[in-house]
């Protein structure tokens, strides 16, 4: 089993907004903002009827052009931020705008390019804000670095986004995921208990935190986590798996063998579960033969 949920950050003036851009091809939206840990920090799991009600300002156009990106409306989105060039030059947040829509449109060098000349604004930029721009742009050159498997320089950018805004938990996340990639479940754990202590209700926390104890053959711990998941996103294609591994565990066979029939998944997680509903079939079979045996 394997986790990729990561938070792609688009900060901006009065309003804080991130994007995921993680290889999965099915999107994860959180629709209540109380389950929801990066709620001040993430758009990545807004749906759209959320997205609409947020109050964006009518003069506030970097905003206005992200969330038109995030709802895949790219010519609109860049054709706001191109308008605005001449008056954003040396704004680093502007460039992160287009930086991170040419980033969720997947075209990467040119995210890139977008993402550098933000950093190269930032001499000219108001101290405070300053350390808040670099952060954040720092955190979304990370991804782009995990897209290529440079993991490395992700990490690193993740670092140093976290070194520049320690009150920024995205980065904090994101570092967890790679953690989480690599097998090193208790660096993991370190950091997503901190997250955990801020809002214990988090979908994607509660869904990191069960994988590694699941990991750690810890399945009590990894099933009273998972149980505390809203039963709306039991349902997620990512989280179903790992409910109905545990779901095994705990030798409720019918129980998973019934979420997993009903569930439609999403490619990359099409293929982990129909092993798993295999392994479910088999164990029901023994069970059925050693009960008529008895």
């Amino acid at each position: 089993m394997r986790t990729k949920i990561i938070k792609t950050s688009f900060l901006l003036i009065g309003l804080i907004l991130i994007s995921g851009c993680a290889t999965q091809n099915f999107e994860k939206k959180i629709e209540t903002s109380d389950v929801d840990l990066l709620r001040e920090e993430s758009l990545m799991r807004y749906n759209t009827n959320r997205l609409e009600v947020m109050d964006v300002s009518e003069k506030d156009v970097i905003a206005k052009a992200l969330l038109a990106c995030h709802q895949n409306k790219f010519i609109k989105g860049m054709g706001l931020l191109e308008e605005k060039m001449h008056q954003n030059k040396t704004n680093p947040f502007y460039w992160n705008a287009l930086g991170t829509c040419y980033s969720l449109k997947r075209d990467f060098p040119k995210a890139i390019f977008f993402y550098e000349l933000g950093m190269e604004a930032l001499p000219l930029f108001q101290e405070q804000r300053k350390m808040l721009a670099e952060a954040t742009i720092a955190n979304n050159l990370g991804l782009i670095h995990l897209n290529f498997k440079r993991y490395n320089q992700a990490y690193d950018s993740f670092k140093k986004a976290h070194e520049l805004l320690p009150s920024f938990f995205t980065p904090d996340f994101n570092m967890a995921q790679l953690y989480i990639e690599f097998n090193e479940n208790d660096k993991a754990l370190e950091l997503l208990k901190k997250l955990e202590a801020k809002n214990p209700d988090d979908i994607d926390l509660l869904y990191s935190l069960s994988l590694i104890y699941f990991r750690k053959s810890d399945f009590d711990k990894s099933f009273n986590t998972i149980s505390k998941i809203k039963a709306d996103y039991l349902n997620r294609p990512d989280i179903v798996g790992l409910y109905a591994y545990n779901l095994m565990k705990k030798d409720r066979l019918t129980e998973a063998k019934t979420i997993i029939e009903k569930r439609l998944y999403a490619d990359e997680y099409n293929q982990r579960n129909k092993i798993l509903l295999e392994e479910i079939n088999q164990k029901i079979k023994v069970l059925s033969k050693t009960t008529k045996q008895n």
